[in-house]
């Protein structure tokens, strides 16, 4: 009897050492699998994009203003004459062009179908460029710009509603289309004064203020705003947080915006070295738990459909939701501890091919 009941000890100490083996064992292949799975997430963060600023004239002071503003905002323009103009790349800003020639509309089609970006500055060219045609009436700005409250990918990050002062000059009022999304308005005449749209899978932006004009051309909230916007049109992922009550937060309205710039919520979204995967990182740097903070991400032109990858320590409760009409997304976790700073991984799982690669026929 004596000898089977040390038998049954003996066994019982292996088998809980061969738990806490496989424990150890579970958590070392965890920590490992999840070493590897972070590797990949080499941040590869876009560039400010170039822009090239086309005019009629080269002393145009529209243009000249342009050059400037773009400068100050850390964006490298290049100003072209339009008789020496060719699209290859980047973003094309034409400043005082009353007309563009057949043959150079034929290449700027070409070029916004290879994913090119196209701007205007003051009043639009009155040739189409393939199914795009702007047209605006001359007439004087007022003295002050208004951002919209709305969320949009031009004035991702910025204070909603914000204003900025300006001279009273002769200025483009732009004939508004139910296509057109405006970012800010003339506070007087609630006249455009910022626009975008898609076309396909092309972006188009247009400004009808004058940089000349402006009151504090080093404004942050302008500089920052240009930036925003020439990144959006350069097809790069732009993104915005919000936090508060879900029914806020999920639609990014502006209180639930506001309260995240002031309880001290950060985020980014950036490209990585994989070329299907992007970064979403969430940080609280406040000093109170933040409740449901929420990343709406404007994705690259072209992507229908992303979701969390697996990782299942950075994963856990967060969740991802799809915005097809305006080719965006949101990531949202409950709630951010205080210095809790979170990264995930968002795997783009289909994507359109090029517009230019769907038009082409024959054999390859």
């Amino acid at each position: 009897m004596s000898l089977r009941h040390e038998s049954r000890v003996d066994w019982r100490h292996l088998a809980i050492y061969g738990v806490v083996v496989a424990i150890v064992a579970v958590v070392g292949v965890l920590a490992i699998w999840e070493f590897f799975e972070r590797q990949p997430l080499v941040i590869a963060a876009d560039p400010l994009p170039k822009v090239t600023v086309v005019t009629l004239r080269s002393d145009s002071p529209l243009a000249a203003g342009w050059v400037k503003i773009l400068t100050d905002a850390e964006m490298q323009p290049t100003l072209v004459p339009l008789d020496k103009f060719d699209p290859i790349e980047g973003i094309v800003l034409f400043c005082d062009v009353p007309e563009i020639p057949p043959k150079l509309g034929d290449l700027l089609v070409k070029f916004l179908d290879r994913g090119g970006s196209i701007a205007f500055a003051g009043v639009p060219p009155k040739t189409s460029i393939g199914k795009l045609r702007l047209t605006a009436d001359a007439g004087t700005c007022d003295a002050t710009m208004r951002l919209s409250e709305a969320v949009s990918p031009v004035l991702a990050r910025l204070n909603p509603g914000y204003e900025v002062g300006s001279s009273r000059v002769p200025v483009a009022l732009l004939r508004e289309s139910p296509r057109m999304v405006v970012d800010a308005r003339w506070k007087e005449s609630a006249r455009a004064a910022i626009m975008h749209m898609e076309e396909g899978d092309a972006r188009v932006l247009w400004c009808g203020f004058d940089p000349n004009a402006l009151n504090q051309r080093d404004d942050r909230e302008l500089m920052l705003l240009l930036r925003t916007a020439f990144r959006w049109a350069a097809g790069q992922p732009v993104s915005d947080g919000a936090v508060g009550p879900p029914q806020l937060a999920a639609v990014l309205a502006p209180e639930a915006r506001r309260e995240a710039r002031s309880e001290g919520f950060t985020f980014s979204v950036d490209r990585t070295s994989r070329k299907r995967m992007l970064t979403v990182r969430m940080i609280n740097r406040g000093t109170l738990p933040l409740r449901n903070p929420t990343v709406k991400i404007w994705l690259p032109p072209g992507v229908t459909q992303v979701e969390l990858a697996r990782d299942l320590i950075s994963r856990s409760d967060a969740t991802v939701s799809g915005v097809p009409e305006e080719g965006a997304c949101l990531v949202s976790v409950p709630s951010l501890i205080r210095d809790e700073d979170r990264t995930m991984k968002l795997k783009i799982v289909d994507q359109r091919p090029p517009r230019l690669a769907r038009n082409q026929t024959g054999p390859k």
